[in-house]
């Protein structure tokens, strides 16, 4: 399998657009800092931080939206995914993202608040693959639909340092 799961900051405020089949669909980037000891010298050294593409579907993907801002502090858990594309110049972009199962808040430097979303019976549809590249390269150009998640967090994050 290829799973993985990684802490980090979120770099910018969740972006959250709908798939053309009206999926909710949340991106967002996490970076990890890295450090190692440098045997010789005794002494840690910092090494340059690794940023994450991350996606989120359905609930999760308004949770998240909802939920988190720039600088908080999270931990992901999800699988890796091909997020290739063709430019209309015919050049092939190769990215990979994480596709994530689960966001946590970290609660190391913040507390939380949780606010249990309501059942609505089951998920309303499921994502497809290229849900996500659609909703990321919208051709119309028009801008993505707001979503009312934010008027009920999933998880409202108190105080941060």
């Amino acid at each position: 399998m290829n799973k993985i799961t990684f802490h980090g900051n979120v770099t910018d405020k969740p972006t959250l657009r709908f798939a053309r089949s009206g999926i909710p669909v949340t991106t967002f980037t996490v970076a990890t800092n890295r450090r190692r000891l440098n045997r010789g010298t005794g002494r840690w050294v910092d090494l340059p931080a690794v940023f994450h593409r991350v996606v989120c579907f359905n609930g999760l993907a308004e949770n998240v939206a909802a939920s988190l801002d720039k600088g908080a502090t999270v931990a992901v858990t999800g699988e890796f995914a091909d997020d290739s594309f063709k430019r209309e110049d015919g050049t092939v972009v190769r990215r990979i993202q994480i596709e994530a199962a689960d966001v946590a808040a970290s609660l190391r430097y913040a507390t939380a608040t949780l606010v249990k979303n309501p059942r609505t019976g089951t998920e309303a549809a499921t994502a497809e693959p290229g849900d996500e590249a659609r909703a990321d390269r919208d051709d119309t150009g028009a801008e993505p639909a707001e979503s009312d998640a934010g008027d009920r967090p999933a998880l409202e994050l108190v105080g941060s340092e």
